[in-house]
């Protein structure tokens, strides 16, 4: 056996999880958060925008938070049609597995009770819910 050391020099370090990119670029996302979830804007940054423009920023690098909410808010999956695509793949996947056309209608039926228990499960243990 032929120890690490003998080839290579290493050191541990803290590392990102993961680096982003945007075609083959690598791209930094700084979020900013707004105030509250309760449809207030976030506030303008114009500090920002004002020292973009006095350090004369290259036009390759490009704030991407616009577009990025603009294409989550379109992509959301609560959607109906996410809704519909994802209930008619899970009865198709039911019938394949039950090999029938109405066992998995009658799992489905189940769905609107076990919605309604979860959420009266979790007024009664004062739980707030993630959306």
């Amino acid at each position: 056996m032929v120890p690490l050391s003998a080839f290579t020099r290493y050191d541990p370090s803290t590392a990102p999880l993961a680096v982003n990119h945007s075609g083959a670029v690598p791209v930094r996302h700084d979020l900013v958060q707004p105030a509250c979830r309760s449809g207030a804007r976030a506030p303008r940054w114009t500090p920002i925008n004002g020292a973009e423009t006095e350090i004369r920023l290259p036009a390759t690098i490009r704030d991407a938070s616009r577009a990025r909410r603009r294409l989550s808010r379109r992509r959301s999956p609560t959607s109906p049609s996410s809704i519909a695509a994802a209930l008619v793949t899970v009865y198709i996947v039911l019938g394949v597995l039950y090999e029938s056309y109405i066992h998995p209608i009658t799992i489905l039926s189940t769905l609107p009770s076990a919605g309604v228990g979860a959420l009266l499960a979790l007024m009664i243990t004062a739980q707030r819910s993630l959306a």
